[in-house]
């Protein structure tokens, strides 16, 4: 029996804390939170594990496509925030960027395979190590006491230099790219990718930020918006100035959609076939 799923980014969101998010008590949103604070190199770059699913021995499974998003943001007043999705495919801030990457990483204990090690430092969407749901993946970080949101943290290391692990999935190169090649809102994206994998292995789609230090200038005055300028542009100029810091990347989110089947080898359920379109990668 086959059937069709979108695993997609939610995680926990500070602007929820005491209003709740869903009738059960939660305080998630849609997609992951970027800290506030400035990643100050590369080696110290958010790496975040948006989405991911395993497949057992024998089980088999085609990436119909997947979907991104990405947002600047900026607050405006305690509790209040503004916040603008990213749309236009090459936008990137001055001293910031967002890279995606979606891997191969082989089968659980595999050589290379990343490890989960949960300790009571983890908090909800901030993980260390490894997960299986989505999240900020750390090494090590320090944050103030008492302080249990992983927003406000002071400092911070990913995990493995803040390199995604694994291989990159062979169609269109997805280990590593940089543009918004399937925004949320596209309809296409349920046809982007078209692979078929056949486990065991594990698939997972990251995203790695640099954050900004928010204290750039902008690219033209006001008075000159809606003359070219795009819609991340002009959010920028409505918002921050003088001695105040500008929007940052403020969330990240992304998703996989997968047609999912268990027994390839029986008759009533064949290998579907790929009519070149795209590769068959047995592991």
């Amino acid at each position: 029996m086959k059937r069709v799923f979108e695993l997609a980014t939610s995680g926990a969101d500070e602007y929820l804390q005491g209003i709740g998010s869903d009738p059960f008590g939660g305080s998630s949103s849609f997609g992951l939170r970027v800290p506030n604070l400035t990643t100050p190199d590369k080696d110290h770059r958010y790496l975040f594990l948006l989405a991911s699913f395993t497949l057992g021995e024998g089980a088999c499974a085609r990436i119909v496509g997947y979907r991104q998003f990405s947002s600047l943001g900026f607050v405006i007043a305690p509790g209040r925030f503004v916040e603008q999705e990213i749309t236009s495919p090459n936008f990137r801030l001055p001293d910031g960027n967002i890279s995606w990457h979606i891997k191969r990483l082989g089968p659980p204990n595999a050589e290379g395979y990343p490890h989960i090690a949960p300790t009571p430092l983890d908090l909800n969407s901030f993980k260390r190590g490894w997960t299986d749901g989505p999240a900020l993946l750390y090494h090590d970080y320090t944050i103030a006491p008492g302080n249990r949101i992983y927003t406000q943290i002071l400092s911070y290391n990913p995990p493995n230099r803040g390199q995604p692990w694994g291989t990159p999935l062979t169609t269109g190169h997805q280990g590593n790219f940089f543009d918004q090649r399937t925004p949320w809102r596209e309809a296409h994206a349920w046809s982007s990718l078209n692979m078929v994998l056949e486990g065991p292995d594990t698939i997972a789609f990251f995203a790695s930020v640099r954050q900004s230090s928010g204290n750039y200038t902008v690219a033209a005055s006001p008075l000159a918006f809606g003359n070219g300028l795009s819609e991340e542009e002009q959010f920028i100029g409505n918002f921050g100035g003088g001695d105040i810091l500008r929007p940052k990347y403020w969330r990240v989110g992304g998703s996989l959609i997968v047609e999912y089947w268990e027994r390839p080898e029986d008759e009533t359920e064949p290998l579907p076939k790929n009519h070149g379109t795209g590769p068959m990668v047995r592991t």
